[in-house]
């Protein structure tokens, strides 16, 4: 009875602030668990659940992998809004239930905070956990690698029945093959040295420093220790071969368990072939076919703010110097009327903006100009200036919609910088909010 009371609640509380324009995502989550700390185990109660964490890549692997469920006709919901802690994991249980706190579907994947993972695993308990990749990610709130890996550690041994989808070439991510967990995993056999500097350049289990037979970027590639022995495996489901790239796509030619396929994968950056294996990973694990795989990973659009095309504006979402190096990497070859830095320092985004530093930034010669904007736009263009980059800083909200009005802009904000500029873009653009 208590349950049937809670869920109502939170469902008319969903209501009214849906009525009012805003996301929802969240606050129906925060009162239920308010009343009921453990709701989320009465709510999961039946449910498969594929859960996908990690540091970069978790919204879009987590985004592919529900399309793919949904084309071989499997009933599923997601948590849409990357409203990833233990409060949006609520919010989308209670909504996607009855009013007795039935889920009305089969699956259940939900992407899930790295550190919140521990706590979001006491009350479920995943079929598949995906671990996409550990790097280094909001220094005042994860502090250093080591922090993250244990987080992810411990809610690996939470969901004890849990397989686990395992990133072949992260060291740090792939320690996690030696837990008692079932587990395949994913990755490059193919050297592309695309740069960054690696998270983790000493083994995990005795700290000597790795030996590397080839490198994709930052610490992932072919790593081994010469003091213990732990050492990459050769990946369940692997891309063999690039075999062509524009901005937008990839195809590339895949072992997925033994079966060749040739992946045209609908999103640009080799960071973006990672999450599609990691996708196409959880997939097949499932029992999905491999020509639904296929169709998938061809006809998926993007996740929200990641890597989002607004009529003529680009959003690519940074959050961290591994995945800015890849970014600035990705656009190197585009065509880039202005390009925009946007750089926040509000809570989601961490107060500490010091990983900009660790960033290398390179930017190509077809980028007629460079602005910085946002709340620390003066530390964006210090560090613009530091690369030998002469940027311009957005003094105020009408500049910049002066400034994106032009063709071929690409904008690269942080979190809290996309959450607010995405809806003035979607409107603009017909697309739709976030939770729909």
């Amino acid at each position: 009875m208590m349950i049937a009371i809670l869920v109502a609640a939170a469902k008319l509380c969903e209501k009214i602030l849906r009525f009012f324009g805003r996301g929802a995502t969240t606050f129906p989550g925060k009162l239920a668990l308010f009343f009921k700390k453990d709701i989320l185990r009465d709510l999961s109660r039946g449910v498969k659940i594929i859960a996908v964490t990690g540091t970069n890549g978790k919204t879009t692997t987590a985004r592919i992998i529900e399309s793919g469920l949904k084309n071989a006709g499997v009933p599923c919901f997601l948590n849409r809004s990357g409203a990833n802690l233990i409060t949006g994991v609520t919010a989308a249980f209670i909504s996607n239930s009855d009013l007795f706190g039935r889920c009305r579907y089969e699956y259940a994947v939900l992407e899930c905070d790295e550190n919140a993972l521990k706590k979001i695993s006491r009350y479920l308990d995943a079929d598949i956990l995906v671990v996409t990749n550990i790097f280094r990610d909001q220094l005042d709130r994860y502090g250093e690698v080591s922090s993250t890996l244990s987080a992810i550690k411990t809610g690996a041994l939470n969901m004890k029945s849990a397989k686990l989808v395992l990133n072949a070439d992260d060291p740090l991510s792939f320690s996690l093959s030696r837990l008692e967990n079932q587990y395949v995993s994913f990755g490059m056999n193919k050297s592309l040295s695309l740069g960054g500097k690696g998270e983790s350049e000493f083994c995990v289990f005795c700290g000597t420093p790795y030996a590397y037979s080839f490198r994709t970027y930052s610490q992932l590639g072919g790593f081994s220790c010469p003091g213990c022995g732990y050492a990459r495996e050769e990946p369940e489901y692997s891309a063999e071969e690039i075999t062509a790239q524009t901005p937008d796509s990839s195809t590339v030619f895949a072992n997925l368990r033994g079966k060749s396929a040739l992946l045209s994968v609908n999103l640009g950056g080799i960071y973006n072939i990672y999450n599609a294996l990691a996708a196409a990973a959880a997939l097949c694990e499932c029992g999905v076919a491999l020509d639904t795989v296929e169709n998938t990973l061809s006809s998926f659009g993007g996740a929200f703010g990641r890597m989002e095309t607004f009529g003529n504006v680009r959003m690519l979402l940074v959050k961290n110097p591994a995945g800015f190096t890849q970014t600035v990497n990705y656009l190197k070859p585009l065509k880039i009327h202005n390009l925009i830095f946007v750089l926040n320092d509000n809570d989601a985004d961490g107060k500490d903006v010091s990983w900009i530093w660790d960033a290398e930034i390179r930017i190509g010669e077809n980028v007629e100009n460079v602005y910085a904007f946002g709340i620390r736009s003066g530390d964006m263009a210090l560090r613009l200036k530091y690369a030998d980059i002469d940027a311009q800083i957005i003094k105020n909200y009408d500049e910049f919609k002066t400034i994106t009005d032009e063709p071929d802009t690409v904008i690269i904000p942080t979190y809290t910088a996309m959450m607010a500029l995405r809806p003035y873009f979607a409107k603009k653009s017909g697309k739709k909010e976030f939770w729909q």
